[in-house]
C-alpha cells in the first residue's frame, strides 16, 4: 500500500467516474437513495466526487494498492486531514459540480436536515476521542471481486490500530453496509439524514470500544 502523491487526470477522471457511479447506480432500498436525489445527473455526482478525490492526493490522505487496482481516502484526529487551503478549493470544485454556491449551500443544509441521531464522527469529536475515518473507498472495475476491498480496510484497520483508536466510516445502503459488516466492521447506528437512512460503522480492537 502506498500515498499517492499525484496522478494524472485521466486517472483521476477515471477514480471518479467510478465513485460517481458506485452512488448513482447502486440499487438502494426504497427508504435509502444517499446523496443522488440532491444531483441532477451522474455528471455532476461525479464532479462532486473528484474534489474528495483531488483534496486527499493534495493533503497525502489518499492511498492505494501497490499497482493502483484501489484506493482509499482515510483521515484521522491526529492532522492528517486536508487542510484549510485544500478545503478552500474542494469548496469550489463542489460549487461547480452543483452549479452555484446557492445550491451547494442549499445540499449541504439539506444533507444535514431531519437526523434525528448525531453522526457518529460528531459524536467522538464532542467526547474528544481520537479515531480514523475511512471517508472514501473504491476499487477500478477490472479489479473488483478480488479481494482488493479487503486489503484496503484492513490497511486502514491498521492505522488505526497504530494509533490505539477505532475505524469509522459511514455509508447510504444496507448492501454496503452488510459488506463493510462482513469485513471486520460493527454496525453502532442507523440514522436519518434528509429522510434516507444513514449506516454509522465502526472497526475497533476488542475492549476499544
Amino acid at each position: 500500500m502506498k500515498k499517492v502523491r499525484s496522478l494524472s487526470k485521466e486517472k483521476i477522471d477515471e477514480i471518479s467516474a467510478l465513485i460517481g457511479a458506485s452512488f448513482w447506480d447502486f440499487p438502494y432500498e426504497p427508504d435509502e437513495g444517499g446523496l443522488k436525489p440532491f444531483f441532477p445527473s451522474k455528471a455532476a455526482m461525479t464532479e462532486y466526487m473528484k474534489s474528495f478525490v483531488i483534496a486527499g492526493i493534495e493533503s497525502g490522505t489518499f492511498y492505494c494498492t501497490d499497482n493502483g487496482e484501489g484506493y482509499i481516502l482515510i483521515t484521522d484526529t491526529k492532522g492528517n486531514h486536508p487542510n484549510f487551503r485544500s478545503i478552500v478549493k474542494m469548496a469550489r470544485r463542489m460549487k461547480n459540480a452543483l452549479g452555484g454556491w446557492g445550491k451547494l449551500f442549499s445540499f449541504l443544509k439539506q444533507a444535514n436536515s431531519g437526523c434525528d441521531i448525531k453522526p457518529l464522527e460528531i459524536q467522538m469529536k464532542r467526547q474528544k476521542k481520537p479515531y480514523v475515518k475511512v471517508g472514501m473507498l473504491i476499487v477500478t472495475e477490472q479489479y473488483q471481486g478480488q479481494g482488493y476491498m479487503r486489503k484496503l480496510m484492513e490497511f486502514a484497520y491498521k492505522m488505526a490500530d497504530k494509533n490505539g483508536c477505532p475505524c469509522i466510516l459511514d455509508t447510504d445502503a444496507k448492501g454496503k453496509c452488510d459488506r463493510y459488516v462482513h469485513l471486520g466492521m460493527k454496525l453502532v447506528q442507523t440514522r436519518t439524514a434528509a429522510g434516507c437512512k444513514i449506516y454509522d460503522l465502526m472497526y475497533s480492537k476488542e475492549g476499544m470500544n
